[in-house]
């Protein structure tokens, strides 16, 4: 009789265990990350295919795991802007620019669908955002609003997007906020 109670009990802890994670945020900071995950390239990798690390598990400032309908919206981290790799020489769409380090700033692993996932810095300097999204995508942006950029993900799919947040002038490393929303919300708003 106890082992069918402690069974049930643990069946219907788990149950509302997984209805509590749906959606839920989790986080973690670098120190957290495996060192097997390697550098994966989608696409035609181009010259970003030998700077860039894609598709890893290490990110300069953590990473999140989150799925559609996450709380709290926005969810922010600071960051440090800038590097070494000059994104406009990389081969990558135009409109992406900055200086950037070779690991991506933050990794988003989100969970689900959603029609909109916006991504957008707030700091002091004149910051960039380079993203290669879940299906190998690249999305760029420089000066949406003032000198903090946006980028709108339509239609954004499950799997891991890498984040970098650029310095538009070399050498500059600026402490700036990195949010990402399912909202309409941006710099200053």
């Amino acid at each position: 009789m106890r082992t069918v109670r402690s069974s049930a009990k643990l069946l219907a802890g788990l149950a509302v265990g997984s209805l509590l994670f749906s959606g839920c945020i989790f986080r973690a900071s670098p120190g957290y990350y495996s060192t097997t995950g390697g550098t994966v390239v989608a696409g035609n990798p181009g010259y970003y295919g030998s700077v860039l690390q894609i598709g890893g598990a290490q990110a300069n400032f953590g990473y999140v795991t989150m799925g559609p309908g996450f709380q709290p919206d926005p969810v922010s981290v600071n960051v440090v802007s800038g590097g070494v790799f000059n994104a406009r020489t990389m081969g990558l769409p135009s409109g992406c620019i900055g200086w950037v380090t070779r690991t991506p700033d933050y990794i988003v692993r989100f969970t689900g669908y959603t029609q909109r996932l916006r991504f957008y810095v707030q700091s002091g300097a004149d910051t960039t955002l380079v993203i290669n999204s879940s299906n190998g995508t690249w999305h760029c942006n420089d000066d949406a609003v003032g000198r903090n950029p946006i980028v709108d993900i339509i239609g954004a799919q499950a799997g891991q997007y890498d984040v970098w947040v650029g310095s538009y002038r070399q050498g500059e490393r600026a402490t700036a906020i990195l949010s990402m929303t399912e909202m309409n919300y941006g710099p200053g708003m």
